[in-house]
């Protein structure tokens, strides 16, 4: 392939997986000789800003510009973005955020002109931030949760809020959320009242469809064959 940006040009041959990485604002061009299938991805400055470590947040990003690089992490973390939006975020916003906030961070890391110091985190959230942030998402699970809500009321960034509450619980926030939500649409189905789409839509699932794709995967039956055997 043949890049052009800023008055420079390049040419060079690259692998599957490889990624190119440029600033808003600059005029680049990429011309490839043959077909070739590209995930296009933009990052909000927000986004960059949020996944900092909470020392740095807010503070402002530059990259340098990368052509062509080979990079398996963000390769896997934009395929997986890609996968989990062609699919309808079966799982809700909060894994598409975790994705993106993993590779917002990754990409700082790897790529920044000035990467944000990131220290090892052990030992989880403090019990009186994980105990706010387990009432949150019990008093919210019949509505959208995002990462960002969640890292707020622990008060702390998205990148550590992630990393520690998996500590402590063992799973992500998006499996912890969908745990959650699975076990509230249990209980409501033991009502007889409650039908099985009332179930789900209390429990914060969009539809009745998604709701027995995600129940069946959890609990090994559909939502009926759990009523049934009741």
């Amino acid at each position: 392939m043949v890049w052009q940006s800023q008055g420079r040009r390049g040419k060079k041959t690259i692998e599957s997986g490889s990624i190119f990485l440029v600033s808003r604002g600059g005029e680049d061009s990429i011309h490839f000789p043959g077909a070739v299938r590209r995930i296009l991805l933009n990052l909000e400055p927000s986004l960059l800003q949020k996944a900092n470590p909470e020392n740095e947040a807010g503070r402002d990003v530059e990259f340098a510009d990368q052509w062509g690089v080979p990079d398996p992490q963000t390769s896997y973390l934009l395929r997986a973005v890609e996968a989990d939006l062609e699919a309808g975020n079966p799982a809700g916003k909060l894994f598409g955020e975790s994705l993106l906030s993993a590779l917002a961070l990754h990409l700082q890391a790897r790529y920044a002109v000035r990467p944000p110091g990131i220290r090892k985190l052990r030992h989880g959230l403090p019990r009186a931030r994980l105990n706010r942030v387990l009432e949150y998402i019990d008093a919210n699970l019949d509505r959208e949760i995002a990462l960002d809500a969640l890292a707020e009321t622990a008060r702390m960034s998205s990148h550590y809020f992630s990393e520690l509450f998996k500590q402590s619980v063992h799973i992500s926030p998006h499996q912890f959320v969908l745990r959650r939500r699975i076990d509230r649409a249990r209980t409501l189905l033991n009502d007889p009242a409650v039908t099985v789409l009332e179930a789900a839509v209390r429990s914060g699932f969009a539809d009745q469809s998604h709701f027995t794709r995600m129940f069946r995967r959890v609990v090994g039956v559909t939502p009926s064959a759990y009523r049934a055997a009741l």
